[in-house]
C-alpha cells in the first residue's frame, strides 16, 4: 500500500483497484471477488475499510452481494455518474456488449459565471470562487443520447483547464486526480420542448420533448458541491439507477 496517493482514503484506493481490475477484465461478470479475509490479508486493511470499499462498488453496480456467496462482478454499466442506461428494446438491465458511450468535449472547461438557467442556487462563497464550465455530448454506437453542461467551483480542482476529458468519466477524474467523491445530492426532473440548439446537438426535431435532469451532487468535502444540467433523448434508452 506504499504507493498509495495520499489525498484519498485507504477504502476509495481499495474501491479504485477493483474497480479497474473489473473494467480490465480481471474479473468477468458472474465472478466472485476475493473474500473479505482474503482482501483484508491482501492489501493489510480493516475489515470496516473493506467493507466500505465493497459498498461503494454495489452502489455504483459492479457488483452485488448475495448472502453466503459474496460480492458478484455484475455486466459492466454504462455510466452516467450516479446513474447507467438500458436499452428500451432490450427490456434488460444488461447492455449489448456493441453499446458504447462516447463523450465529445463541445466547450472545454473555462471560468465562467454560475448559469442563469441552471434550476440549483449555488453558495455564496463558490459564487465568489467562481466556476469552471464545461459542455459535452454523450454518445452510444455514435447516436447522440445527452447534451450537458456542468459547472464545478474554483476550488480543489489545479490544472482542471487541462485535464482531458474527452471519453473520460468525470467522476472518475474527481475521485482519482482531486480526491473529491460524490456522496450524494438532490435532483429535479422536468419535460422540456427542445430548441433550435438542442435539437441540433440531439438530433431530434426542433420542439420535440426531451428529459432534463438538473443535479447538485455533493461530495466527501463539505464545502465543495458541483452541478449538471443533462438532456436526455429517452426514446431507445431508460435511464436506470438504484436507491
Amino acid at each position: 500500500m506504499n504507493d498509495r496517493p495520499t489525498r484519498i482514503p485507504q477504502y476509495q484506493y481499495l474501491y479504485e483497484s477493483l474497480r479497474q481490475q473489473i473494467i480490465r477484465g480481471d474479473f468477468k461478470s458472474g465472478d466472485l471477488l476475493p473474500s473479505e479475509k482474503d482482501l483484508q490479508n491482501q492489501f493489510r486493511l480493516t475489515q470496516p475499510t473493506i467493507r466500505q470499499a465493497l459498498g461503494l462498488l454495489v452502489q455504483d453496480g459492479y457488483i452485488r452481494k448475495h448472502q453466503g456467496k459474496g460480492s458478484i462482478v455484475q455486466p459492466l454499466p454504462i455510466g452516467l455518474g450516479v446513474m447507467s442506461i438500458v436499452g428500451r428494446l432490450a427490456n434488460t438491465a444488461n447492455t449489448s456488449r456493441a453499446e458504447r458511450m462516447s463523450t465529445t468535449i463541445l466547450t472545454k472547461p473555462r471560468l465562467h459565471s454560475f448559469p442563469e438557467d441552471f434550476l440549483f442556487t449555488p453558495t455564496e462563497e463558490d459564487t465568489k470562487a467562481g466556476f469552471y464550465y464545461l459542455e459535452r455530448l454523450r454518445a452510444v454506437d455514435e447516436e447522440p443520447v445527452f447534451f450537458e453542461k456542468v459547472s464545478l467551483p474554483n476550488r480543489y480542482l489545479p490544472g482542471f483547464s487541462r485535464q482531458r476529458l474527452e471519453n473520460r468519466s468525470l467522476f472518475d477524474l474527481l475521485r482519482t486526480k482531486y480526491g473529491l467523491l460524490v456522496k450524494g445530492g438532490e435532483q429535479k426532473v422536468l419535460a422540456v420542448a427542445a430548441d433550435g440548439d438542442l435539437a441540433r446537438q440531439l438530433g431530434v426535431t426542433m420542439g420535440s420533448p426531451v428529459l432534463r435532469l438538473d443535479k447538485r451532487l455533493d461530495t466527501n468535502r463539505p464545502d465543495f458541491s458541483f452541478y449538471s444540467s443533462l438532456y436526455a433523448k429517452t426514446d431507445r434508452y431508460i435511464l436506470h439507477g438504484r436507491f
